[in-house]
């Protein structure tokens, strides 16, 4: 149940009254007055489904909702001030029924999932104290009593069907700080346990994660957990967890250096994504056109290559070249025919890519094969009138995007170039 209309600012007064709720929520928080009485500070998820200190719903499969209050009481001398209260409804009224010390300085986020053991599980993210790191309590409630399965600190945590058996798993990633060394840990219920069910170590050396993806792989019906990362010099790699035969591995196939990609103002952030709709998740790299290796990274037009995994996980196959836009609201797959003939120039300012014809050997630029132009509002009204051809409009930024095909024997038909147009 979400409280609309509610922040983490302002003064003194308004965080220690109570908020404005009406009929069940009132009655909630003066249950849990009533149990502390003293002044309390209610403290907020920062992310996620939930975004009200007062979560209700359902954790123990009877017929009655549960609530979860996160607050904070003041004066605390030893210890986190951070607190966690469960309430239950007997005789028809909420009581507090059991409240402990949360592990961490500030709530990110509370999820609940059944993880194939026909009961809830809540996971609760918290925020360590002095520490970029995360620390995720794993609950479970019978009785009017929460115990917690596991507590991981870490700096990512999600939850994933990693082995394709139709439930979730909890999908950890950790940063021992004075190794350097990066681990995965998958965690699930094994013989009605909660527990590790497969580690991996990833390639160190990133400086942040910026995306986490599962899905498959290859054909084959091989999963795989798919991490985005960030290195400190502004380029971006890749790492695969591979679940096979029940067992998880780093894939061997993807290193920092076989998938590395740059981002400029022509070329976005990339994630790995089913570029083409097949299923299986690609994974980007990025090089620049011909005629821009010599540039400073900041002014190269880059080609985006989409590679898979293949036999198992181990093995790295190119799929396609790609042109994505500078928006990254869409991509421009190339056919085969485009290989190592072809370069591109772009006017940010107009929204106009242009691909035209190079040869390698005199080191020039040939005709035209197609002119792109993506435009938002009245301003496309335009290319409509002037016979473009119309490719469609962005969800998600709202820019309609049309071409010109050239007289180039290398410019596709108005069909296949609808094929090879993607919007994202």
């Amino acid at each position: 149940m979400l409280l609309s209309g509610c922040t983490g600012s302002g003064s003194v007064e308004e965080l220690l009254s109570p908020p404005r709720l009406d009929g069940e929520q009132s009655e909630i928080y003066d249950a849990l007055r009533a149990f502390t009485n003293e002044g309390i500070t209610l403290k907020y998820p920062r992310s996620g489904q939930y975004r009200s200190a007062f979560v209700v719903t359902n954790i123990d499969n009877e017929p009655s909702d549960e609530a979860i209050v996160f607050y904070e009481i003041p004066n605390v001398t030893a210890g986190s001030s951070l607190r966690i209260n469960f309430l239950d409804k007997q005789n028809g009224r909420w009581v507090s029924v059991y409240d402990f010390s949360a592990q961490g300085s500030e709530v990110e986020s509370i999820m609940f999932r059944d993880l194939g053991n026909e009961k809830i599980t809540i996971f609760v993210d918290y925020l360590v104290q002095s520490s970029s790191d995360h620390y995720t309590s794993v609950l479970s409630y019978n009785n009017g009593s929460p115990r917690e399965l596991a507590g991981i600190r870490n700096i990512y945590t999600g939850l994933f069907d990693t082995d394709g058996n139709g439930t979730d798993d909890l999908f950890a990633i950790s940063a021992e700080r004075t190794s350097g060394i990066t681990s995965v840990s998958i965690y699930g219920f094994l013989d009605g346990k909660f527990t590790q069910i497969g580690a991996a170590n990833l390639n160190s050396g990133f400086a942040e994660i910026r995306n986490v993806n599962c899905g498959l792989c290859s054909s084959g019906g091989t999963r795989a957990v798919f991490v985005d990362y960030a290195f400190s010099d502004g380029s971006f790699g890749t790492d695969a967890v591979i679940c096979g035969n029940g067992f998880f591995f780093l894939s061997p196939a993807l290193t920092p250096e076989t998938v590395t990609r740059s981002s400029n103002s022509y070329t976005p952030y990339l994630t790995c994504t089913d570029i083409d709709g097949d299923g299986c998740i690609e994974i980007p790299a990025t090089k620049p056109f011909t005629q821009y290796e010599d540039s400073p990274r900041a002014e190269q037009l880059c080609i985006t290559e989409w590679y898979y995994l293949q036999r198992n996980g181990t093995y790295l196959q190119k799929k396609y070249n790609s042109f994505v836009g500078t928006k990254g609201d869409y991509t421009l797959l190339f056919p085969d025919s485009w290989n190592d003939r072809v370069t591109a120039s772009v006017s940010i300012s107009e929204g106009v890519v242009k691909f035209n014809r190079y040869s390698a050997v005199s080191d020039a630029t040939g005709e035209n094969i197609i002119k792109l132009v993506g435009a938002a509002g009245a301003a496309a009204e335009r290319y409509e009138s002037e016979g473009y051809i119309f490719l469609g409009t962005s969800p998600s930024t709202s820019y309609s995007y049309y071409a010109q095909l050239g007289e180039s024997d290398l410019a596709p038909t108005e069909e296949e170039l609808k094929q090879l147009f993607r919007l994202q």
